[in-house]
């Protein structure tokens, strides 16, 4: 009996444009009638609020898709801003640094700027203790997305792997049913973790903590198997797209548990566009973070599709893909090579046609074949695209028209893509 090749979904970062783009992933997916044949889904980032969810709620779809629908349009960041765990330690600042103006004493102006400045070496050293915003977005999570599920709830049906970097090791540090950790602490120094009680809006926290602008998620002592143990290592989790921007790294590495011979990657991310707000230290950080995914991301995805010697058969589709030019770009792959024999066979067209170097005909027949223009129809309008690839990465709420325009795009785009890259998991 021939093996069952395995099927992983990869869902990449991208704040709330990522996890509802890949809702539109989803759907087409369940509509080709290849959701239930996914084994793994590894996240990053925004894309881990959709997998957690959707581990959580996939037995029934369409309260699935509620909720997460009904979450995206509840802004997270204008939460945090107004939260007393926000205000209170800024109000407490403000009054320290504008203490000159209120003291009614009429004391030396040495004894304000000691002030001060002790009140900027206790920022410098407790920032993320004064500012816990992790903690903040944790507990909205929690409230909007996940109700106080853990680890453990995650599905049976398929794995589900939520990835965050750990500044400490620089190594991805995932979460799953089974076991959370990063190869680091369990292969060389032996440390284990009690992950079934972990709270899934905790590894989504981790998975989506953007570095400088939100506290790094740390592990507490009691999710130690050996607590001695909490003592020898610090894990600091950011946000899985500084290590792997795809959630693809683990799908495709051959000694992963998570490896999978056929991959479908579902890439939100945005154009990087001109920056005019790198003005101070905290944007510059922000913004060399986001050229170093974004150069991550081109990366993984040169290395998946126009390479020869790839360990995985990947379908890659992105929010920046054109309909239109899908076929081409196929046919641009096959001329160069970096089409398997696999994924020909499954299209049906005759060797001597590529052989012979007539790509026109090949061309024809795959325009027939995954009935293309019919697929352009269901595609978003000009307008719509443009709306869509507009969304900024972030965790503000999304309108309607916005919610739309990403899902139709996600929808007919998969379609394309896994046609044209993945037909044998049609078939």
């Amino acid at each position: 009996m021939k093996e069952k090749k395995k099927l992983g979904l990869a869902l990449s970062g991208g704040g709330y444009r990522a996890a509802i783009y890949h809702l539109g992933t989803l759907i087409k997916l369940k509509e080709l009638g290849i959701l239930n044949k996914i084994d793994v889904i590894s996240s990053n980032s925004g894309g881990s609020i959709t997998a957690a969810c959707y581990s959580l709620y996939h037995e029934n779809f369409e309260e699935f898709e509620q909720k997460l629908k009904t979450g995206i349009k509840k802004g997270i960041i204008s939460r945090v801003l107004i939260s007393p765990r926000f205000l209170v330690p800024l109000g407490l600042f403000i009054a320290l640094f504008t203490s000159r103006s209120w003291i009614p004493y009429n004391l030396p102006s040495f004894v304000f700027s000691l002030v001060n400045f002790l009140g900027i070496i206790v920022l410098i050293l407790f920032q993320f203790k004064l500012f816990p915003f992790s903690k903040i977005i944790e507990r909205k999570y929690n409230r909007i997305f996940f109700n106080g599920k853990k680890l453990k709830d995650l599905s049976n049906s398929f794995k589900t792997t939520i990835n965050s970097t750990n500044i400490e090791t620089g190594r991805d540090f995932y979460f799953s049913k089974d076991t959370m950790s990063d190869s680091y602490y369990k292969c060389e120094k032996g440390i284990l973790f009690e992950n079934k009680d972990f709270p899934v809006a905790r590894a989504v926290m981790a998975s989506s903590c953007v570095p400088f602008a939100f506290t790094p998620v740390r592990i507490k002592k009691k999710y130690f198997t050996n607590e001695k143990d909490y003592y020898k290592v610090k894990p600091k989790l950011v946000d899985g797209g500084v290590y792997d921007n795809q959630g693809i790294h683990k799908l495709t590495f051959l000694t992963s548990s998570s490896y999978c011979e056929n991959v479908i990657v579902s890439d939100a991310g945005n154009f990087l566009s001109v920056d005019k707000w790198s003005f101070n230290i905290l944007f510059l950080l922000i913004r060399i973070s986001s050229v170093f995914m974004t150069r991550i991301k081109n990366f993984q995805m040169m290395t998946n599709l126009y390479s020869k010697h790839t360990n995985s058969i990947v379908a890659y589709q992105s929010l920046g893909f054109d309909l239109e030019s899908s076929i081409d770009e196929f046919i641009k792959m096959l001329k160069n090579g970096y089409i398997r024999d696999e994924v020909v066979d499954a299209h049906n067209f005759d060797k001597n046609l590529i052989q012979n170097k007539e790509w026109k005909s090949i061309k024809e027949h795959l325009i027939k074949s995954i009935d293309f223009y019919q697929i352009l129809k269901l595609g978003c309008s000009e307008n719509e695209l443009k709306i869509a690839r507009k969304v900024k990465t972030g965790l503000s709420a999304l309108s309607e028209k916005k919610i739309s325009a990403l899902i139709k795009h996600a929808e007919a785009i998969t379609e394309m893509q896994v046609k044209l890259f993945l037909p044998q998991i049609l078939k």
